[in-house]
């Protein structure tokens, strides 16, 4: 193997690490679906395919992000790599009340909204790797579901 096909194999295994966390934290939530359903929290939308470059580049700042957003934020991953997964991420949708959503959006990989209780889209971007405008989008969206408890 030549130096670069090594750095491209390096930087391959540093992605697939940085997307463990996300991966497992997705499917810890699937599992709770029924807990995200009642929760007042904002829930933070993700589209995401393996294929998908600009998924790639969004990971490692949602990872981080949902790391320190985890205890304000209900994060899902609506994976749409394959059938299988879309069909995961469909009926996923569906249990969250975001259906409408997510069949509308589904072939934009790399799609990030964020709901309030009552399934309100409060923002969305795509293709966006900003991390501070995530940090605005969050920190508003918690801010008017404290608001919402308060009325």
């Amino acid at each position: 193997m030549n130096r670069r096909t090594l750095n491209h194999a390096a930087l391959l295994l540093a992605i697939a690490a940085l997307l463990a966390p996300l991966t497992a934290s997705a499917q810890d939530q699937m599992m709770g679906q029924e807990k995200m359903m009642d929760d007042s929290r904002p829930i933070v939308a993700i589209i995401r395919a393996d294929w998908c470059s600009a998924c790639q580049k969004l990971e490692p700042t949602m990872a981080k992000l949902q790391e320190q957003y985890k205890d304000r934020l209900t994060f899902v991953v609506l994976d749409v790599s394959n059938d299988e997964k879309t069909a995961e991420a469909a009926a996923t949708a569906r249990k969250l009340g975001i259906s409408k959503f997510f069949a509308a959006h589904k072939k934009k990989t790399s799609t990030v909204a964020i709901f309030d209780a009552k399934h309100k889209k409060l923002f969305q971007t795509d293709h966006n790797a900003d991390g501070d405008a995530y940090v605005r989008a969050f920190d508003d969206a918690i801010a008017k579901a404290a608001a919402m408890k308060q009325s």
